[in-house]
This record gives structure tokens, C-alpha cells and sequence, in this order.
């Protein structure tokens, strides 16, 4: 399995509402795309500026057809338009810890 976080940090003169207008479909349609796990989005309550998208997926594959899909393709160009960086995106695989596990 596959953990993506992406932060990012709403530029000082952007409210966080339309970041939730956008995120609100990208999330619903995200969590119905085959192999999602989970796909969330928080914002922070020591900056209500930064924001964090959390994802998993089962493997790469269902994470390119998402990353392909036209409900990320439109939302994520209007996301970052709104950032100070655009998104930090960590990449996790979850076959390093179940190969810990095994140790």
C-alpha cells in the first residue's frame, strides 16, 4: 500500500472556504476511485492556512489512474493556484514497515 501526504499553505490573502468548495468533490469522487483507501483533508489548528490531504491507495497502479482521473487533473491546478508552493507531496510505502514487522 501507498501513504501520500500532501501539505500546502494557502497564500495570506486566500481563505480557506474555497479550498473546501474545491476539495469537497475532489474528496467524494477520490474516496469512490478503485483502490482508495482513504483520502482526507485537514487543516491545521495551529495554522488555519496549512492543510494536509491524506491518502492511501492499494498500489501505484489505482494511484496513476487516479492521478489521470479529470476530477484530480481540474481540481489540483486550482488547489495550488492558491498556495503559497503549491503541494509538498511524501510518498510512504507500507511494504518497508510490514518488512520491519517481520524482523
Amino acid at each position: 500500500m501507498i501513504r501520500l501526504n500532501a501539505i500546502f499553505e494557502l497564500r495570506n490573502d486566500v481563505k480557506p472556504e474555497p479550498i473546501f468548495e474545491i476539495s469537497n468533490e475532489l474528496v467524494e469522487k477520490s474516496r469512490k476511485d478503485e483502490g482508495n483507501v482513504t483520502y482526507d483533508l485537514y487543516q491545521s489548528t495551529t495554522n488555519l492556512q496549512k492543510m494536509l490531504f491524506v491518502e492511501t491507495w492499494q498500489n501505484q497502479e489505482v494511484l496513476d489512474k487516479h492521478s489521470a482521473a479529470s476530477h484530480f487533473t481540474e481540481a489540483v491546478p486550482n488547489i495550488e493556484a492558491l498556495t503559497i508552493n503549491g503541494l509538498k507531496i511524501d510518498h510512504f510505502d507500507f511494504q518497508i514497515k510490514s518488512r520491519l514487522d517481520k524482523e
